[in-house]
């Protein structure tokens, strides 16, 4: 298992979902897992990581196998929240689909690095882009395809099962048979497009879950955080991120203090940031505002108590900076969420 930051990797449990499908067809997998390189025992770790180069060949065997070039929605519905380790917890009580879609945003790589997630609301509606981050796609089609597939079956599985996207599009030629996609996403579907992308009305995406809990979900974001800064542990950014969230209940923390914790001195911290292209005012601030917004979810946690956690001496210093963040104070932020 190579953990190199220049070599793109995707968490073992995606590998066993494209063995769990090709098992569904009557086929033995262990054939394309020993073609494609993978040690079986990796599927049984959930905090492996499996190379993309390998993935790539899992895939290839995977729609080789089967002759079915729907592979990848079938193995979509094989997909469970655990397949996304912490993160599929965290998901699955979020406040929103929205709230959900931002933690994807920050944490998509715990997954796989092969693709490049974002999201944006225009005239409407949501946006959802699943690119890959290599142009021409190193994944076969169906990698992609079972990726989008995997999202909208998710926002199924939380808002609504019955739930229809505006229109899909995919970047993919037109596959062999079109009309299963269109069945599948129960949308418009577009071929041979710039991007990967899937439309969802705005009200949708900010409709309340009844299973949300900010506390449950922040708690898995730790392990998420913890498990990318230890799977990936030549970037420093990632170590320097969970090391501020466990400091930040006792003050804000300096870089004097974060270089202390991390092992190393402030000049050379700020040195290996620099590689990054990252910086610790930077970091600290991405994730007090990220965390102020799901503490302010909790409705028996004052202004005060959010304050302190997030390493304010006084609300009033917090309340500032909440401001140039959401350009509304606290108090109107969770009056908002209600």
């Amino acid at each position: 298992m190579d953990h190199s930051p220049k070599k793109q990797t995707t968490i073992s449990s995606w590998a066993t979902v494209v063995v769990k499908t090709i098992a569904s067809y009557g086929h033995n997998p262990d054939p394309a897992l020993e073609t494609a390189g993978i040690d079986k025992r990796l599927l049984k770790d959930p905090d492996a990581r499996i190379s993309a180069e390998n993935m790539s060949r899992l895939w290839r065997e995977a729609v080789k196998t089967t002759s079915d070039p729907c592979f990848g929605l079938k193995a979509a519905l094989n997909v469970r929240p655990t397949t996304f380790h912490a993160l599929g917890f965290a998901l699955m009580v979020s406040s929103s689909m929205c709230d959900a879609l931002e933690r994807l945003h920050r944490f998509y790589r715990i997954v796989s690095d092969v693709i490049e997630m974002r999201y944006a609301s225009a005239q409407g509606a949501m946006a959802i882009y699943l690119d890959p981050a290599d142009r021409p796609p190193q994944q076969p089609d169906e990698a992609f395809d079972m990726i989008v597939a995997t999202v909208v079956s998710f926002a199924r599985m939380l808002i609504d099962s019955e739930l229809r996207p505006l229109k899909v599009e995919l970047i993919r030629k037109t596959p062999a048979r079109p009309e299963e996609f269109k069945t599948f996403f129960k949308a418009p579907v577009l071929f041979n497009q710039d991007h990967n992308r899937i439309f969802f009305t705005i009200d949708d995406m900010q409709k309340p879950l009844q299973a949300a809990n900010a506390e449950i979900a922040r708690r898995n974001d730790d392990i998420v955080v913890e498990y990318l800064a230890r799977f990936d542990k030549s970037r420093i950014s990632h170590m320097a991120h969970a090391k501020l969230i466990k400091l930040l209940p006792f003050g804000e923390p300096s870089i004097e203090k974060l270089a202390e914790a991390l092992g190393m001195t402030p000049r050379s911290l700020h040195r290996h940031l620099q590689k990054e292209n990252a910086g610790y005012r930077d970091i600290l601030n991405n994730i007090r505002r990220n965390l102020a917004a799901q503490y302010l979810r909790q409705r028996h946690l004052s202004v005060i108590d959010v304050a302190f956690r997030l390493g304010y001496s006084d609300s009033s210093n917090f309340t500032r900076a909440f401001k140039r963040w959401f350009q509304v104070s606290p108090s109107q932020y969770r009056e908002q969420q209600n």
